[in-house]
């Protein structure tokens, strides 16, 4: 396989770069292909719009969310890292590989071979040509690994889908409305609770989403959750039953306002075992927690995160159970959808060129479910009620936020699990407050 150069020939860099090329079985092209119709994602746009700015972009999420498809809609070629032949010549001459591709050159899952971004960073140096590298990674890089690219590339994450690019109604984003003070225009739903419960199970990932068997897609969520703890390189060698059970404590406490430390007391770990633990699930996008929020307008604030796994379904699939015993139990169906609306406005707000910040407030006496933080821009507070009623009352937070940060305070909703259609609680010009059911995410 390749090109061998005859005995007492003097190898070159142009040769070297030949026989390694012809060496990679998975170097390929990547006009886009198959029986399944291409569904458009909010990072298409960002994807194609810093292609033509930068020379490398670092497209990033969790493992099966779709990063390979859609960067394979703009790709000239792309080194699937993936296939050991393909790691294993990079390893070897990781410049050489990347020599005389079509523009731009997809390296999917550049974590198997780091070394590859080192390569990367000398031809950028070189050449900084917009639209040169797609790099896509299942993992999320440690400092080390993603210091060649500081300061060279963009970085666009993706999550599994949200409901509003499955049915493609994700034009102008819920977060977008209510920055720019925009009516939240939508018809009387029909969903009920139980629906928005069905909606969550279904998940976002490609794989999974339009399984029709509910035990069917729980046990490829638990595969996906089983294959992902039990990968000792990304933290060294660790106790898979205890690494097993701290994720299980984990998602019983999703949508709560956790310190680390508690989990550490539940699962009978130490504070420093927690923490690997805890960037194993982060790194790989099992959890996606909303950070504390915090202005000095508001005293007394907790600073625990909001602890959150990152897609709804994975969140059933670890509690192991189904809709009807979520349906029947409180707690469950309020973290389950909570989870689930945080999903729907984690991609809303990575898809922003404003660069939203998905967090929470909360102090002893008040809390906020979620807070997009746009910095200079203000922001905008979503709670999440499991009721029908959505009125001032249930909204009352929502005030109280607004009155202590007065214009930094855009726009309110409450989101409710009712079928009235969305209305203001009041008749502020800035800052409006409205209570709008679950829906209105994709509307």
């Amino acid at each position: 396989m390749g090109i061998v150069p005859a005995e007492g020939t003097r190898v070159t860099a142009g040769d070297r770069a030949v026989r390694l090329q012809s060496a990679l079985p998975a170097l390929t092209s990547a006009a886009p292909g198959g029986g399944e119709p291409y569904i458009s994602r909010l990072a298409d746009v960002q994807l194609e719009q810093a292609l033509s700015r930068s020379a490398a972009v670092e497209l990033r999420g969790p493992r099966g969310v779709g990063k390979t498809t859609t960067a394979l809609q703009q790709a000239g070629a792309v080194l699937v890292m993936q296939d050991p032949h393909t790691a294993a010549a990079v390893r070897e001459d990781p410049g050489s590989v990347l020599l005389g591709q079509p523009a731009p050159l997809l390296i999917d899952e550049w974590q198997e071979a780091p070394e590859v971004l080192w390569a990367v960073k000398a031809h950028v140096d070189s050449s900084a040509l917009p639209g040169q590298f797609i790099i896509a990674g299942s993992v999320r890089g440690a400092d080390r690994e993603q210091m060649p690219l500081t300061g060279r590339s963009e970085v666009i994450d993706m999550f599994p889908f949200s409901v509003a690019e499955r049915r493609g109604t994700a034009s102008v984003s819920l977060i977008r409305r209510l920055f720019e003070g925009l009516d939240l225009e939508t018809d009387e739903t029909d969903l009920s609770v139980n629906d928005y419960i069905d909606l969550a199970l279904q998940s976002g990932y490609p794989a999974t989403m339009d399984e029709g068997d509910p035990e069917a897609r729980r046990a490829r969520l638990r595969s996906r959750i089983d294959g992902t703890i039990n990968v000792d390189g990304l933290i060294g060698r660790h106790d898979r039953s205890k690494l097993a059970e701290f994720f299980a404590c984990y998602a019983l406490h999703s949508a709560g306002v956790v310190p680390l430390q508690r989990l550490c007391d539940e699962v009978g770990i130490s504070r420093n075992t927690a923490d690997a633990y805890l960037t194993l699930l982060s790194r790989t996008y099992l959890v996606a927690d909303a950070p504390s929020y915090h202005t000095n307008r508001i005293s007394h604030l907790r600073r625990a995160p909001k602890r959150l796994l990152v897609d709804a379904g994975l969140l059933a699939a670890a509690w192991n159970t189904d809709a009807a015993a979520i349906c029947a139990n409180a707690d469950l169906r309020g973290r389950l959808l909570e989870t689930f609306v945080a999903a729907q406005l984690r991609v809303q707000a990575s898809a922003s060129a404003a660069g939203y910040r998905l967090a929470h407030l909360r102090r002893n006496d008040r809390e906020v479910d979620f807070v997009l933080d746009g910095g200079v821009n203000g922001v905008v507070a979503v709670e999440v009620k499991v009721g029908v009623h959505g009125g001032r009352s249930e909204a009352r937070h929502l005030f109280w936020m607004r009155e202590l940060l007065g214009e930094s305070f855009t726009g309110g909703v409450l989101l409710h699990t009712g079928r009235r259609r969305p209305r203001p609680l009041d008749d502020a010009r800035r800052g409006r407050i409205w209570s709008a059911p679950l829906s209105v995410l994709w509307a």
